[in-house]
């Protein structure tokens, strides 16, 4: 698997932060390797989230100097006032209960520094091939919905925006068995349910290939770039 095939996600980290900053915090990390790329373009970077197991592993592929992860929760975090520079919902905020995302904004805003900055990218509910695959399993909309609600009302209680706007977000797969490996590794409660996984194959099938034979997944994602008032 090729995560960010066509770079935008990277690219809209960097635009971010092209002005600096000393410390941040990536919400929702996972295994954490979008966290890791954060790391490279600051002086210190701390990623946490709820898993345990995605924490441990996190620190044992990344974890170092400037960059350490952390068991913790979006809506009860466990630093100060003012700790953070940049802070990061890198496709997260849809996962934290809907009647918690208000307040895991609004611890972010809390640990942010007086104009400290936040970059939100949720992805866009059924999008792409990667949303019609998605149906097929899982269904997230109320939470996604919820999350735009939330960033709207942060924007009206302590946030400024200053952008908002739409990237195309590309995965590449070496073949069904590399994206279901990724799949059971997310579901594993659901893997081994063989009907799903003949229709999760035959959409599969129909997404694009490159020259290589590689198939291509995709989704649009909407971006928030947010200021602390």
């Amino acid at each position: 698997m090729i995560a960010d095939a066509t770079g935008s996600q990277a690219k809209t980290i960097r635009e971010f932060l092209k002005d600096g900053g000393l410390a941040g915090l990536d919400v929702g990390c996972g295994i954490g390797a979008k966290t890791a790329f954060i790391a490279r373009h600051v002086a210190g970077t701390v990623g946490i989230d709820p898993n345990r197991g995605d924490v441990r592993e996190a620190q044992n592929r990344y974890g170092g100097r400037r960059l350490s992860f952390l068991v913790a929760r979006a809506q009860a975090l466990c630093f100060a006032d003012g700790s953070f520079d940049a802070i990061f919902f890198n496709e997260s905020l849809h996962h934290v209960p809907v009647d918690r995302q208000t307040a895991a904004l609004r611890e972010g805003h809390r640990v942010l520094r007086p104009r400290g900055r936040m970059l939100i990218t949720e992805p866009v509910h059924g999008s792409g091939s990667f949303g019609q695959i998605l149906k097929l399993y899982l269904d997230e909309a109320a939470q996604k919905q919820h999350a735009i609600k939330a960033i709207e009302a942060a924007i009206n209680d302590g946030f400024a925006l200053r952008a908002r706007t739409e990237i195309q977000i590309q995965y590449r797969f070496h073949g069904f068995d590399d994206f279901y490996a990724a799949y059971r590794m997310s579901r594993p409660e659901a893997a081994a349910n063989a009907a799903l996984k003949r229709d999760i194959r035959a959409r599969f099938d129909r997404c694009p290939r490159n020259a290589v034979g590689d198939t291509l997944i995709d989704y649009t994602a909407s971006v928030w770039h947010l200021v602390k008032k």
